[in-house]
């Protein structure tokens, strides 16, 4: 018989903690920042995008998520009428379909109405997530449901709530509910949401509505939303973090992050800081979410290298990730942005346009094993100042060897290569043409790091900068102190100390 009506009601639910991954190559340190040794998708992978270089529909998708994988049941008693449809599974159920495992004591539904009831509740399990529920109901046909006396843990995101509907797109949470990140069992969470209202989006996002913050049991404020992009740290910071950047346009901050959902597909993102050196320097961001690409809109401040750069009404397109070719382990993007950028110190203004191409590898494992990869990106991009009437363009090669040397040591080596195209800023602009850096990380536990990263200038052949960095995680808070030691300008050593809730 067709067992996989008997699971569908958490295999549904379970789509909820699925995640996805995207990585941004255009600009600032994140092209250079420590690999992701625990990646194995890959990015066309995380974007739904299939082989032949064409964007899933979302007729495709539900059609690949619907087809039948091998189930596997054991129970001791199983009855099943075929004139009626009617099932009754009972004992020790154990319903598994690839990575999900359905416990339960009994399970009964038709298989031809596509009606499944857990009344004795069960367990889910998965590689990131747990999930519980006391009742549940669930429609095969309809993809439509219910669940009673939920409790689990999604990934971060620790979870309870007394009552959840499932729709065909996404599961609400419609009695109110709790959620935190806060691991801790012997005290109350270091911070706690609670909302009247939970829906979400499955490998998506998840939108609150009527929030509280609880701080140690105590409600510290409320709002109207929060949306936690699920699989990801939240672009919605719950609480502010502050610390102290050795910059000498930066210094003591605290620094609020605000996000709204205008729909489905558009967001707004402002981050707030405040400087003691550079003062307020707010930021904010439309952004409007397509499958194959995404729209920006922008107007506030960035920093690099101690320049402060006022972008206004900067409008930006970027291209998701797509395989050329069938069977062939490289993906391409495309981006392009435009806006009025102002150097807050020189005065200097121009209409900055730049546009560029990438391609990407697939992470490729050396040795026949995991512990060793490579990660490889090609690309080329065009810069254009209205400013000096020109435009100048650079290759750009990035190449990141990585190694686990045991379950506590991470070693990683990369090379850069990419020409300065605006001599107008240092945003987006590297700090050499060619760059080897060299890094360390050592976690003799769950709650320290270590980490010494070394740059050197294989233009120049020499050491430029060696960074030293140690985070200690309490519980939810974590502080990290990081000294950065410049070997050619001894002026730019600097220490800078950050302090914030490392789960939100």
């Amino acid at each position: 018989m067709n067992k996989k009506l008997l699971a569908a009601v958490c295999l549904a639910a379970a789509a909820t903690f699925n995640t996805a991954m995207a990585e941004d190559y255009t600009n600032g340190d994140a092209r250079y920042a420590e690999p992701d040794f625990d990646r194995q998708m890959t990015q066309a992978e995380a974007e739904n995008v299939k082989a032949d270089g064409k964007t899933r529909s979302g007729e495709e998708i539900d059609a690949a998520q619907s087809e039948p994988l091998p189930i596997t049941m054991t129970g001791d008693y199983a009855s099943y009428d075929s004139v009626s449809g009617d099932f009754v599974a009972e004992g020790n159920v154990v319903i598994t379909q690839g990575n999900e495992t359905l416990k339960t004591v009994r399970a009964v539904g038709n298989m031809k109405t596509g009606d499944v009831w857990l009344k004795e509740g069960g367990t889910l399990v998965e590689p990131k997530s747990i999930m519980n529920g006391e009742w549940a109901y669930y429609n095969f046909n309809t993809k439509t449901g219910e669940i009673k006396k939920i409790e689990g843990k999604g990934n971060k995101d620790f979870f309870k709530a007394p009552h959840a509907t499932i729709y065909p797109d996404k599961m609400v949470v419609d009695q109110g509910g709790v959620t935190t990140r806060c691991p801790a069992k012997e005290h109350t969470p270091c911070l706690s949401i609670k909302a009247k209202t939970f829906e979400i989006y499955p490998k998506e996002k998840m939108v609150a509505h009527d929030v509280q913050v609880f701080v140690k049991g105590t409600h510290v404020y409320s709002r109207d939303t929060w949306v936690n992009e699920l699989g990801k740290d939240s672009g919605a910071r719950i609480m502010p973090s502050i610390g102290y950047d050795g910059d000498d346009d930066k210094g003591t901050y605290i620094k609020i992050k605000y996000d709204y959902d205008i729909d489905e597909k558009t967001n707004v993102h402002a981050e707030l800081p405040y400087y003691s050196k550079g003062h307020f320097k707010p930021v904010v961001e439309v952004k409007h979410d397509q499958r194959n690409y995404y729209l920006t809109y922008q107007s506030g401040w960035e920093e690099e290298d101690d320049e402060w750069v006022d972008k206004k009404n900067e409008i930006g397109f970027y291209y998701k990730p797509h395989y050329f070719i069938d069977g062939i382990p490289v993906t391409y993007r495309l981006y392009a942005h435009r806006g009025l950028w102002k150097n807050d110190e020189t005065g200097r203004q121009s209409w900055h346009t730049e546009y560029g191409a990438y391609l990407t590898h697939d992470r490729i494992y050396l040795f026949n094993t995991k512990n060793t990869f490579l990660d490889l990106t090609i690309g080329k991009k065009w810069v254009d100042e209205s400013l000096t009437d020109e435009t100048r363009s650079t290759m750009m090669y990035y190449g990141t060897l990585g190694q686990k040397l045991g379950s506590k040591w991470y070693t990683w080596a990369g090379y850069y290569r990419e020409k300065v195209t605006s001599d107008l800023y240092d945003l987006g602009q590297p700090d050499m043409e060619r760059e080897l850096r060299n890094g360390i990380s050592y976690k003799p536990d769950d709650k320290n790091t270590f980490t010494i990263v070394n740059r050197y200038d294989t233009g120049k052949h020499e050491n430029y900068e060696t960074t030293y960095t140690w985070t200690h995680r309490f519980c939810c808070w974590a502080i990290t102190f990081e000294y950065e030691h410049a070997h050619t300008a001894k002026e730019d050593t600097q220490w800078n100390i950050r302090y914030e809730f490392l789960n939100w």
